[in-house]
């Protein structure tokens, strides 16, 4: 699971998406020595994402750039927390509907939970008795079919 806030947020949703090859290779270890320490042949592989209060920025700058969409069926499952009244302006509210309605697109399980009224950065916030980490928190053992003691 990767998850952040604003930038984390941002930055994790562009993690989950790429494929690994995507920035590994830009820089050759003849360019950059210290790359022989940067474990470049471990794997990973992203299950859930946990966005609060994120954007699309990302995405759509690699898109540009890169001419490549990579949202597909493979994209790991996502929670959203975003606050209604978010008035930063490069993580409105309706970012968190556009990635809603892309994730939905491509048939990819996802959550977004409205934090009515609340702005950028609403660590206090609560929806249904339940704070943001425990949303997340659920939403991880529940999708991963995580086994708890």
């Amino acid at each position: 699971t990767v998850g952040g806030a604003s930038a984390g947020a941002i930055t994790a949703i562009a993690l989950g998406i790429s494929e690994q090859e995507d920035f590994r290779d830009e820089i050759s270890i003849s360019n950059d020595p210290t790359l022989t320490s940067a474990n470049l042949n471990e794997s990973y592989k992203v299950r859930s994402l946990v966005y609060f209060w994120g954007s699309n920025v990302k995405l759509e700058l690699f898109e540009s750039v890169y001419g490549i969409n990579r949202h597909d069926i493979h994209d790991p499952e996502l929670f959203m927390a975003h606050g209604t009244k978010d008035v930063n302006p490069s993580t409105p509210f309706y970012e968190a509907t556009e990635l809603q309605e892309i994730y939905d697109s491509v048939g990819v399980y996802n959550e977004l939970v409205p934090l009515e009224g609340e702005g950028h950065g609403a660590w206090h916030a609560t929806v249904n008795g339940k704070g943001l980490f425990e949303m997340s928190y659920d939403f991880i053992v529940a999708r991963q079919g995580l086994q708890l003691d």
